[in-house]
C-alpha cells in the first residue's frame, strides 16, 4: 500500500469519525433543550456528549496519522 492511498484512507476515516462526532453531540444536546427534568437530561446527556468527544478524538487522531501518510508520500520518502 503506498503512502498517497494510506493517507486517503486515514483521512477519510478521521472526517467520517470526526463528523458522527459531530452528529452525536448534537443529538446528546437535544434532550437539553427539551421541556424535561433538568436532571435527567443532564443524566442522559452527560455519557452521549463523552461518547462524542470520544469519537471527535479518535477522528482528529486519524486525521493526523492520514496526514503523515500524505507528507510522507509528497516527500517520496518511501
Amino acid at each position: 500500500m503506498s503512502f498517497m492511498s494510506a493517507s486517503v484512507t486515514w483521512l477519510g476515516l478521521g472526517l467520517t469519525v470526526g463528523t458522527a462526532g459531530l452528529v452525536t453531540y448534537g443529538l446528546a444536546a437535544l434532550p437539553c433543550g427539551a421541556s424535561v427534568r433538568q436532571e435527567d437530561a443532564e443524566a442522559v446527556c452527560r455519557p452521549a456528549k463523552r461518547t462524542a468527544l470520544a469519537l471527535g478524538a479518535l477522528g482528529i487522531a486519524a486525521f493526523v496519522v492520514g496526514t503523515v501518510f500524505l507528507f510522507l508520500d509528497l516527500t517520496n520518502f518511501g
